[in-house]
């Protein structure tokens, strides 16, 4: 930088911005937004442009993404609904930290990001548990669904997510002590988990404990002995302690004997059975590059006022399709899908040889893919923000190894 700024070391105010970003992403919407403009801010004045462009033009993760973003926005020239196509698209505009991430923080700082992210869900948990026990109240938290910050869907993806990395870290640490603070952590975490109103998180959190344990040990067989193990326990004792958790099992169960049996679509899961059958029409409109991200609920809630008058409970309620892989198809066709899907392809094979951040890639691919299902995760505020955290830490690992390997 020249002038004024020559002197500041933006690189390191981005990092130390970022574990407050960390901090709090599961607190504050208005200090998720805050800290997200603060990180980009420090970003366009540190500078260093050419070695930043050539990064984001090796890293096919980076390029993957900025193709489903771009992708996202041409789609605008096929959509009657501009205006609202363009409103949906940019909230994307909270996957930008990815790129700062990635470019700008230091090998020293990635744990620190990491602690600094779970000491926030510590505070959520702490104040969630609090509500639970009614020692106090807390915005719209309740004991039966005590999600203190956010839904209570995106409150249980972030809690399993939780779980998870302190479960990784138990496998990992060696120090007995830090290896009692964690299991004493992880039981809170996963209690709390089962606490709450979202069976997204909760069977994504077992989804992720096969995964975590099947790349944590090299014995396969001791990998699914382990998770199997846990998984059995986990569910039995949330389902004979947790009120909740074992209505919401029950309701579920009900819900989908209720469209097979009676083709009720008006309840929760229902309704989402019926966004399947629905999209499905709208696929078959244009397969290729769908109707863009306003058009596709037009035609949504057009379909079903001609085709399935048993679903018009949907209209108040689904402003969209409440799961993700759908969402993108019937905006953005098999063209978008492939573009999306790319990504996390990309993270996969990314090389990560930090076995921590190695293990944490693997468990949040598999907690996305299941919570993908039954809802659209990434246009939700918190779960935007957590990915761009996690995937511009994995990114910025990456490019941290690569640089060691150069020198």
């Amino acid at each position: 930088m020249n002038g004024l700024g020559k002197n500041i070391n933006y690189t390191k105010y981005i990092n130390y911005v970022a574990i407050a970003y960390a901090f709090i992403l599961p607190l504050s919407r208005a200090g998720i937004v805050f800290f997200s403009i603060l990180l980009i801010i420090l970003w366009l004045f540190e500078g260093e442009w050419k070695e930043k462009f050539k990064l984001l033009k090796q890293n096919k993760v980076a390029l993957s993404i900025i193709a489903f973003l771009l992708f996202a926005c041409i789609s605008l020239l096929w959509t009657d609904e501009v205006a609202k196509a363009f409103r949906y698209i940019k909230k994307y505009w909270y996957f930008l930290p990815i790129f700062v991430l990635f470019t700008s923080i230091k090998r020293e700082y990635i744990t620190k990001i990491i602690s600094a992210f779970i000491f926030g869900m510590f505070i959520s948990e702490v104040i969630s548990y609090g509500v639970f026990f009614e020692l106090w109240q807390f915005k719209h938290a309740t004991p039966e669904n005590p999600s203190p910050f956010m839904h209570h869907i995106e409150y249980s993806v972030f809690l399993a997510f939780t779980a998870l990395i302190l479960l990784n870290r138990i496998f990992n640490e060696e120090d007995m002590k830090h290896k009692i603070f964690y299991t004493f952590f992880f039981l809170t975490v996963s209690g709390n988990l089962f606490l709450t109103a979202g069976r997204t998180g909760q069977f994504a959190f077992i989804i992720g404990l096969f995964v975590l344990a099947l790349v944590s040990f090299k014995n396969k067989l001791k990998a699914l002995t382990i998770a199997i193990i846990l998984g059995v326990l986990v569910i039995g004792i949330a389902f004979n302690v947790s009120t909740t958790f074992h209505d919401r099992v029950i309701t579920g169960k009900n819900n989908l004997l209720n469209v097979v049996e009676n083709k009720n679509y008006c309840t929760s899961w229902g309704m989402r059975v019926g966004a399947w059958i629905v999209s499905k029409d709208i696929v078959m409109e244009d397969p290729i590059l769908g109707l863009g991200f306003a058009d596709n609920m037009k035609e949504f809630h057009h379909i079903i006022d001609e085709k399935y008058p048993s679903m018009k409970c949907m209209h108040t309620v689904f402003m969209h399709v409440h799961n993700q892989y759908l969402q993108v198809l019937i905006a953005l066709g098999f063209v978008g899908l492939f573009l999306f899907l790319a990504i996390f392809y990309r993270i996969g094979r990314l090389q990560i040889d930090d076995q921590e951040l190695s293990n944490m890639r693997y468990v949040y691919i598999a907690v996305l893919f299941f919570a993908f299902i039954p809802e659209v995760l990434l246009h939700r505020q918190f779960n935007m923000v957590l990915f761009a955290l996690i995937i511009g830490l994995f990114l910025a690992q990456n490019r941290i190894e690569n640089e060691v390997k150069n020198d």
